[in-house]
């Protein structure tokens, strides 16, 4: 192995960019055409995984020794890239072979992948196999669209406090879990997606993967041996002897690089180089393929290896023929200028070159400069030549529609750093991303502040930034989300309105002004702040939800009833959409109806426990055996609810086994908080010693 200048390795004829390890060179490692015919399939995607941190990419810390094993026995791609820094664009790309400026799915916050637009799911399904996708994170739920073709969607997540990164994702033992099961009770053929999240932020792998390694490092070893515990367990039940696993990143991470901490401002290498790993029967092992591919390439690949045709016109190729090592690869991070009104970024790799097009445009030669750090636009002819080809690149475009989005959705949205709002505004050279780079991770810092409990730490982030700002929609609207959640409705009120006097039609603004004035008791104008948010475009589930609450606070019961209807007419999956039209009619003592709505919303999200607590309380007087059943169910779920613990054991002792109650009972009386159910704890003593037990 030879080292050349700028970290490039050349593994026998082959160029590997940033220092990969070396395999055997090949043209044509994968089987041909339809060979893989009726094959099980294993897609296998790392959330946030950079391409630097696998062993089989020239990593010698030994963080992932369960993807080595795949490369060594199948194909690497040395240079494989995301066409986008994130999460749900990056994967729609995976799973339709469409480039984002083809599926419309451009960021995070609120559209969701056409139904019209097929998945590789859809024409795996069609082809005869069971379907199951596994996700760790909220931003892959369902309801963004990823689902279609799926028999088996896995999104479910646990319920708990909002606006906490902890309640958005799941550890990936619980997602290889469930995935393990389904895939051992599917016929063949099955595909399974497997979506691992744990090297997103905030890094909390378990203690024992964190001794001697970086916070983000041991998220990476932790994913990389819960993928190697489920590959085991298919193995030992011989699930994998006829199958095509495909691994990959949706995209990586910067870790400081360029000045970002996490991902999604910019399109350097260390967000949008990935790895890809392709192993299976007849697929020629420890191989290494030089040309340049993208996520768009999975889905063709995947098609033709089991002898299935692409669904229609795809932007990705097939790998079973290599391809053109000059092939331009076009990539974008737009979520700054969706989402704050800063420059668009979209870029062009090309022939170990990359242009970024931007105010103050990029243009790097990879080959001698893999860390992008040597600017070469003004003086290198490949900037005309890329931004040409970036030109003729930039076609029509697909929109996608708006997601349907509850308030709890929204929330775990912005757990995961991701916001919603918008200033549309023509851009200048002070809305490159490279000159607010820090005023992006300030806003990263303050999210994060607010997420851990520090809400004034992350109020006075927000206003700083403001201070600077003032168009930074995004930074207002979780200034008022903060203090409206510290009492502080009337400022929250203030700075909206400073706000709106800049961008009267922003539809987030008066969103969130709606919900300043709800919190402070003014549902009049709450009420025509979400009504003007409406006009203003925001019809979704969110205003829907609250304009009915403020309706029902106002004395407007058919109209809260009506809009409570409208809404879960579109959006007939909103768990929290039936569960708050079933406290409007407990509320207005329509007991039937609420029962019905509770039954809906705990048959949508068996784990809603606030849904089951509700039931339990509708149906206490009509059915006190269902009561109980619901009440159980509820305690599970909720288990630091005293209220709800207190119900449920005095109805057991007044019940037809009261013996029932005694646990309950014991729990209440020794963990309840003395200084709040004084009273409640002795009756629940007295109870005990009614029923022959000490209540200590």
């Amino acid at each position: 192995m030879v080292t050349l200048s700028g970290g490039w390795r050349v593994c026998g004829a082959i160029a590997i960019v940033g220092g990969a390890a070396c395999g055997h060179p090949t043209d044509r490692a994968l089987a041909s055409p339809g060979a893989l015919r009726g094959a099980n399939v294993l897609l296998i995607t790392i959330d946030t995984l950079r391409q630097d941190r696998v062993g089989a990419y020239g990593n010698r810390s030994g963080l992932t020794p369960h993807i080595d094993r795949l490369a060594a026995a199948g194909v690497r791609y040395a240079h494989a890239f995301s066409p986008a820094p994130l999460t749900l664009p990056a994967h729609a790309s995976i799973l339709t072979g469409l480039l984002p400026r083809h599926h419309g799915v451009h960021n995070n916050t609120k559209v969701r992948l056409d139904e019209h637009v097929p998945t590789l799911a859809t024409v795996l399904k069609r082809g005869g196999y069971r379907t199951g996708a596994f996700v760790g994170a909220f931003v892959l739920d369902g309801r963004f669209g990823l689902n279609q073709g799926f028999d088996e969607y896995d999104d479910r997540l646990p319920r708990g406090e909002r606006a906490s990164f902890h309640f958005a994702e799941r550890r990936g033992a619980e997602v290889v879990t469930d995935a393990g099961d389904w895939i051992l009770a599917a016929s063949s053929p099955w595909f399974a997606w497997v979506h691992l999240f744990d090297p997103h932020a905030p890094y909390d792998a378990p203690v024992e993967y964190r001794a001697g390694r970086a916070p983000y490092d041991a998220e990476v070893a932790y994913a990389d041996a819960m993928l190697g515990q489920l590959l085991a367990r298919l193995r030992a039940a011989h699930a994998l002897d006829r199958t095509l696993i495909v691994l990959t990143a949706d995209h990586g991470e910067s870790l400081g690089d360029h000045g970002e901490t996490t991902h999604g401002l910019f399109a350097y290498d260390s967000t949008l180089a990935v790895p890809l790993i392709v192993n299976g029967p007849s697929i020629t092992p420890a191989s290494v393929a030089a040309s340049p591919v993208s996520h768009v390439d999975v889905t063709p690949t995947i098609l033709e290896l089991v002898g299935l045709a692409a669904p229609g016109p795809v932007d990705g190729l097939s790998l079973v023929r290599t391809p053109p090592p000059d092939r331009p690869l076009y990539f974008e991070a737009l979520d700054a200028s969706l989402t704050r009104g800063w420059a668009p970024l979209r870029g062009i790799m090309q022939g170990g070159w990359k242009y970024i097009d931007l105010p103050d445009a990029e243009l790097y030669d990879l080959a001698t400069d893999p860390g992008e750090q040597h600017n070469r636009t003004d003086r290198d002819p490949h900037a005309d030549l890329l931004r040409r080809t970036l030109r003729l690149a930039s076609g029509p475009e697909t929109a996608a529609p708006r997601v349907a989005m509850d308030t709890e959705a929204a929330a775990r949205l912005r757990s995961l750093g991701y916001s919603a709002g918008s200033s549309p505004r023509t851009v200048t050279a002070g809305d490159d991303p490279k000159r607010l780079v820090a005023l992006n991770e300030r806003f990263n810092t303050a999210l994060t502040a607010f997420d851990e409990g520090q809400p004034q730490q992350a109020i006075a982030g927000f206003l700083a930034i403001l201070r600077e700002r003032q168009d930074f929609v995004a930074a207002r609207a979780s200034a008022s989300t903060a203090l409206v959640a510290t009492g502080r409705s009337r400022e929250a009120i203030d700075l909206l309105r400073e706000g709106l006097r800049q961008q009267p039609d922003s539809p987030e603004l008066l969103a969130k002004l709606g919900a300043a004035l709800s919190a402070g008791g003014d549902a009049a104008a709450a009420t025509d702040a979400f009504e003007r948010a409406r006009r203003a475009g925001d019809d979704g589930p969110d205003v829907l939800n609250q304009l009915a609450l403020v309706y029902a606070a106002s004395g407007r019961a058919s109209d809260a009833r009506a809009t409570f209807h409208t809404l879960i007419e579109r959006h007939p999956g909103s768990a929290t959409a039936w569960f708050n039209l079933g406290l409007f009619e407990l509320q207005n003592r329509r007991r039937e109806e609420a029962v019905a709505a509770f039954r809906r919303a705990t048959a949508i999200d068996p784990s809603y426990g606030d849904a089951w607590n509700a039931l339990g309380a509708a149906l206490v007087r009509a059915n006190a055996k269902a009561a109980v059943d619901a009440w159980r169910r509820a305690e599970r779920l909720l288990p630091g609810d005293y209220d709800l613990l207190f119900n449920l054991a005095m109805m057991l002792a007044d019940g037809d086994a009261p013996s029932d109650a005694i646990p309950y009972l014991q729990r209440f009386a020794r963990e309840a908080p003395r200084d709040r159910y004084a009273n409640d704890i002795a009756h629940a003593q007295a109870t005990l010693g009614r029923l022959g037990r000490p209540g200590r």
